[in-house]
């Protein structure tokens, strides 16, 4: 009876320490995934390779030099070959190294944007001014599962 009393904490004291470990290892997984999905070009990055239809997509820049001074400029997909600006953003070293920027592609007539067919595709990041890389990603013609918004055709 006395050896029950005993090897039933130590039971539970080895289960609970096994549990932490395994959600400490499965914590660090997820952040380590986390920080991969970063696209970088020089001081320049976007958070992840692919969006879907109404994500944000977030360009973090961090390290201008001083002599930095350009556009980012968001390309959109016209066709497999062809890119149209769809923003750009001003920026120079000598005022501010760091900053963030977020924005969601949408749909707008005035623009020629009709349809999630006009936004999903291959885009680029230009970094005009400069001689970074440019950066690519993909949105996808999908909505997320979370994302109730209907996406009709506005033209």
């Amino acid at each position: 009876m006395a050896n029950v009393k005993v090897i039933i904490p130590i039971i539970i004291i080895i289960i609970i320490a096994a549990a932490l470990i395994i959600f400490t290892s499965n914590e660090e997984t997820t952040k380590n995934e986390i920080e991969e999905k970063w696209i970088e070009s020089g001081p320049f990055a976007i958070d992840k390779a692919q969006y879907n239809v109404g994500e944000k997509i977030f360009l973090d820049t961090d390290g201008l030099k001083f002599d930095d001074k350009g556009t980012v400029e968001f390309l959109r997909p016209i066709n497999d070959t062809h890119h149209k600006t769809y923003i750009k953003i001003p920026f120079d070293g000598m005022d501010k190294q760091q900053f963030n920027y977020y924005f969601e592609p949408r749909l707008f007539e005035y623009r020629g944007i009709c349809s999630m067919d006009d936004i999903a595709g291959n885009w680029i990041v230009k970094f005009s001014g400069t001689q970074y890389e440019d950066i690519n990603f993909e949105i996808l013609n999908q909505v997320s599962s979370w994302d109730d918004r209907l996406m009709e055709p506005v033209c």
